[in-house]
């Protein structure tokens, strides 16, 4: 046997020790005390208050803002809106009105029309793409194949819709490249199909991700068999992948279809009025302060969500026995396709386009649509400096992001932690609650803080949109930190606390490093959807505190100059600013853990 090594590592053996010893005493989900460690490791009551004193901030918040913003909502739609007076309360008169009129009725078979047509071509479009990068050799290529796809996700929603106004228009880019072929013009413009388009657009990435990743978790050797058998490429798929791949696709349909029908901008500015829905209709009544009619609006939206979760959920359960569980024994190699190159190139066009459509609006020289334009200049840039409120509109989303990237992560890793390290009766209760305000659609839980703020007498601002972003984010940061956590190595903790270190020291020493590179993303996630957020938003700024998204909804409703191409320029190369500098940082920060392994 060799000799032991000189110096710090002959001295480092008893540490190795003492943690192969406390990972046989301790199994790691199941924390708490053990025979000999009455000292280090914490009683199971200790556990249960350490477990609700990290869950506290995220329940006050939820109770102060989500539970109360929802029962306000409830509150307001048990009121009659009369004009120029009182309104009538403790009444069903409003219900009634929306529930019984042929109008309300109309709005809400659109909605769930744009949802289902939404739904429908993006969970085509979706499970080829998802298909084809699944199928592409290269690495490389691939990697690039879903850049592209998700760059959508990092393209502001209100910059999307304003970018499919230029296309779309009647001296747009497409009329004009069909006119080179003697075609048209097309009007899609304030029609449906332009919502739905839109739609597509954005929310093409939240059908490509989960079906993606069930396509990587069937296993290989099953397409072999069926090869080995005689079976077609197309039977192989039939009776194979698809239903093994059919939880992903599901998934994604649910995503889509609640984000579908809960959308506003696309609705409100794409359809010019003649689309009506739930949204846009809450939007309206706001507006003329029907506050009543908003509330109901906003509740039978709520339900649709619920009703069609649980649709999806239903359907999710009959294909639970082609889940594999997760674990891929034989990784499905990748097989090129005929026809899905060609498939791959029109997407491109399809994510890319837009983007590069307002880059190139942003430079006209013109103040009218047209395209292609006569001449280049800067001049839309330079207005902005001079547009009342759009500097400060920056700098108020920069802040409003940047403190809620903040709160959701310190809210978020409390909360992880506290479900995943720690037990105690309740647990599955108090993370569903957490879990909650995702069900709900952005423009209802907005319209119910603001209204929430307006029972309890308190003035709208940015902090009220802080605190309505961070419940919406927390969530989602839940999510990420979790599984980060369940991925770490929990036996350094108990080495570390064998060794003397308190609870927080062996969490800050060990776990912390291991969950950073999670944190980073959170954070970055949170950023992101803060700053291009307007559906919660819109209700809860006053005129002179905006964020840029509002401030650009409140210009496309009054102007149609290039002036929002050039903020939409600059709020997507700041979107993707951010995103650089969170890989650039998550490479230091994995480089660091290399190095310190």
């Amino acid at each position: 046997m060799a000799d032991n090594p000189p110096g710090g590592i002959r001295e480092a053996a008893p540490v190795s020790g003492a943690a192969t010893a406390t990972a046989e005493r301790l199994a790691p989900d199941e924390p708490g005390p053990r025979r000999g460690h009455s000292k280090t490791f914490t009683g199971k009551g200790r556990d249960r208050r350490t477990a609700l004193l990290l869950l506290a901030p995220s329940v006050v918040l939820l109770l102060a803002v989500f539970v109360f913003a929802m029962e306000s909502l409830v509150e307001y739609s048990l009121q009659e809106y009369q004009p120029g007076g009182v309104n009538t309360t403790n009444t069903l008169a409003t219900w009634a009105k929306v529930l019984t009129g042929s109008y309300y009725w109309s709005v809400i078979w659109q909605t769930v029309l744009v949802g289902l047509l939404v739904t429908a071509i993006t969970a085509v479009v979706g499970y080829l793409t998802a298909l084809a990068l699944h199928h592409t050799k290269r690495t490389g290529w691939r990697n690039a194949g879903y850049a592209v796809v998700f760059s959508s996700l990092v393209f502001s929603g209100i910059a999307s819709v304003y970018a499919w106004q230029l296309l779309l228009g009647q001296e747009g880019f497409l009329n004009s490249a069909l006119g080179l072929f003697g075609i048209g013009p097309v009007h899609l413009l304030y029609e449906r199909s332009a919502v739905v388009i839109a739609l597509v657009h954005t929310l093409l990435p939240l059908m490509v991700l989960p079906i993606s990743s069930t396509f990587r978790q069937i296993d290989g050797t099953l397409a072999d068999a069926a090869d080995d058998f005689g079976a077609s490429r197309w039977r192989t798929f039939r009776s194979i992948t698809l239903p093994l791949s059919a939880p992903g696709l599901i998934a994604g349909c649910q995503l889509t279809f609640a984000l579908a029908i809960s959308s506003f901008t696309a609705p409100s500015l794409l359809g010019g009025g003649r689309i009506a829905t739930l949204s846009t209709s809450i939007y309206s009544l706001v507006g003329t302060t029907d506050y009543p009619g908003a509330s109901v609006c906003a509740l039978v939206l709520l339900v649709l969500a619920l009703v069609s979760t649980g649709a999806f959920v239903l359907l999710q359960r009959r294909f639970a026995e082609a889940d594999q569980g997760g674990v891929t024994i034989s990784p499905s190699p990748p097989r090129g396709i005929r026809g899905l190159g060609v498939w791959m190139a029109v997407l491109y066009v399809f994510q890319l386009v837009p983007a590069a459509i307002v880059v190139i609006s942003s430079l006209s020289s013109v103040s009218y649509g047209v395209w292609p334009p006569p001449s280049f200049s800067t001049r839309w840039y330079t207005s902005l400096y001079h547009q009342d409120g759009v500097m400060d509109a920056f700098v108020g989303s920069v802040w409003i992001g940047a403190l809620v990237a903040v709160l959701a992560v310190l809210l978020g890793s409390a909360g992880a932690v506290a479900l995943v390290r720690y037990r105690f009766r309740g647990s599955g209760m108090v993370q569903s609650a957490l879990f909650s305000p995702v069900v709900v659609p952005k423009i209802a839980f907005g319209f119910a803080v603001f209204m929430l703020l307006a029972r309890a007498g308190l003035p709208s601002g940015r902090w009220a949109v802080v605190l309505a972003h961070t419940v919406a984010t927390v969530p989602f940061v839940i999510v990420l930190l979790s599984a980060a956590l369940t991925r770490a190595d929990r036996t350094l903790d108990y080495a570390a606390i064998d060794l003397g270190a308190s609870p927080l020291r062996a969490f800050l020493g060990t776990t912390l490093p291991q969950i950073a590179p999670a944190l980073l993303i959170s954070g970055v996630f949170a950023f992101l959807v803060s700053f291009n957020e307007i559906d919660l938003s819109i209700f809860l700024l006053n005129s002179d505190q905006q964020t840029l998204p509002v401030w650009m909804y409140g210009y496309l409703n009054n102007y149609q100059d290039p002036t929002p191409a050039a903020l939409s320029t600059i709020m997507t190369a700041l979107s993707v600013l951010v995103v650089g500098l969170g890989a650039l940082l998550l490479r230091v920060v994995q480089r660091g853990r290399r190095l310190e392994l």
